[in-house]
């Protein structure tokens, strides 16, 4: 989900947000149209933890450091294949995946920028009837880090899981299985548990586009599944979305909030016992092309 306070007055005008008053007997139909055959989505999305600090055990041995990490995802989506209101193949264009790193640790401080191992390419995706995806690059043969990560993707799933039915009133709340935002985290956390708390708090137009303002709150917990071993995850986070009422896109979101990821982690052949825990933020951003 996303989130972004806005400002008050001039740069409230410039931002192209302008606040609405909502009447009583509005209501709104939050899960909005079904995805149509031919549409495009150009999304943008930065994860950010900011002076992590970072607990390592290594042979008896207990080192701590401080990390800095920014994620950064660019894509384009455009819809091939529609049953319902599902998506069931797109077309994806990684146009940017790269992690930028900052880490202090005794001292020293070391940096690191890398593309991802999908930037730049052009991918498949199709969903089968029992609702698994299947992930195949378009230009060129997955090497074996491509082939782990189109195995950990997942595709654009319906969200209807996350809104009510039936259309609500600005103050209506609701609680939802953090397994409905599985689509939000992608592959990056999976096995998700928990529940947050969503409440319609206003309705707003963004850049000339009249939107449902949405607060969630809540902590959740999970596994991230990476080459060097499987971390434990919890997040207690708080956001906003601004949730398109014509098309049901979430057009601009934020989230913040505490990081916890703890486990056995294997660098350079050696088993290290990791702790992390530090303050996040994403903010992302989405609209048809």
């Amino acid at each position: 989900m996303r989130a972004m306070k806005l400002a008050m007055g001039l740069a409230l005008i410039l931002s192209g947000a302008v606040h609405l008053s909502a009447r009583d007997d509005d209501a709104v139909d939050l899960r909005g149209p079904a995805p149509k055959k031919g549409d495009t989505i150009a999304t943008k999305s930065t994860f950010k933890i900011k002076d992590a600090e970072v607990k390592l055990s290594v042979a008896g041995m207990k080192l701590d450091a401080k990390q800095t990490l920014t994620a950064y995802e660019d894509e384009e989506i455009k819809v091939l294949a529609v049953d319902g209101r599902q998506a069931t193949k797109v077309q994806t264009k990684v146009v940017k995946e790269k992690v930028e790193a900052s880490t202090s640790l005794g001292g020293q401080s070391m940096d690191d920028t890398k593309d991802g191992d999908l930037h730049g390419e052009v991918i498949i995706s199709e969903r089968s009837k029992d609702g698994k995806w299947k992930h195949s690059l378009v230009d060129n043969k997955p090497n074996d880090k491509q082939k782990k990560d189109l195995d950990k993707r997942i595709g654009p799933e319906n969200d209807d899981d996350l809104y009510p039915a039936e259309k609500v009133k600005v103050g209506h709340s609701w609680t939802v299985d953090a397994s409905a935002l599985q689509r939000i985290f992608g592959g990056s956390i999976q096995e998700l548990k928990g529940k947050m708390k969503l409440k319609l708090v206003a309705i707003e137009e963004v850049d000339g586009e009249k939107c449902a303002v949405i607060e969630l709150a809540g902590v959740i917990t999970g596994i991230a599944k990476e080459d060097e071993g499987d971390l434990n995850v919890e997040m207690d986070m708080k956001g906003k979305t601004w949730r398109s009422i014509k098309t049901g896109l979430d057009v601009k979101d934020e989230a913040s909030g505490t990081m916890k990821m703890s486990g056995k982690i294997e660098m350079d052949g050696v088993k290290v016992d990791l702790a992390l825990e530090g303050p996040f933020t994403i903010k992302s951003t989405a609209k048809f092309k």
